[in-house]
């Protein structure tokens, strides 16, 4: 179960839903600066911090985060994801239909990472690229 939720959440990173409270130029970079620091952070094996990037919905619970098997991740490329079709589906259909996220304050970022790990085959993935 514990695998399952960090896949879940893993995708939604690495699709790069990002919300954020305000539309100004600022806020913006701000939104972006909250990806890359849940990929410092993780990389630094820092949970506490790690929390600080995440909605209330995913501090809840009792997600293992496994960063004792982590050997590093890092960010290849971040873009933010333009295509309405997203933003309208995670804003019907995902996580946005309850967290009370409009369009107008809500960036989505489309990341690809590379990830490493100290063993293979124990988590929901392997050491590679991914997007």
């Amino acid at each position: 179960m514990k695998k399952l939720i960090l896949l879940l959440i893993t995708i939604a990173l690495s699709i790069g839903l990002m919300a954020c409270n305000s539309s100004t130029q600022d806020s913006l970079e701000d939104s972006k600066s909250v990806v890359e620091n849940h990929f410092i952070y993780q990389n630094e094996k820092n949970k506490d911090k790690l929390l600080t990037t995440l909605t209330n919905h995913y501090k809840q619970g009792n997600t293992d985060w496994e960063l004792d098997n982590l050997g590093s991740i890092k960010i290849v490329n971040i873009n933010e994801e333009l295509n309405e079709g997203i933003r309208n589906n995670y804003l019907r259909n995902g996580r946005g239909s309850i967290n009370n996220i409009t369009s107008e304050n809500l960036k989505v970022y489309k990341v690809d990472y590379e990830v490493k790990y100290k063993r293979d085959g124990i988590g929901p993935q392997d050491s590679g690229t991914y997007e």
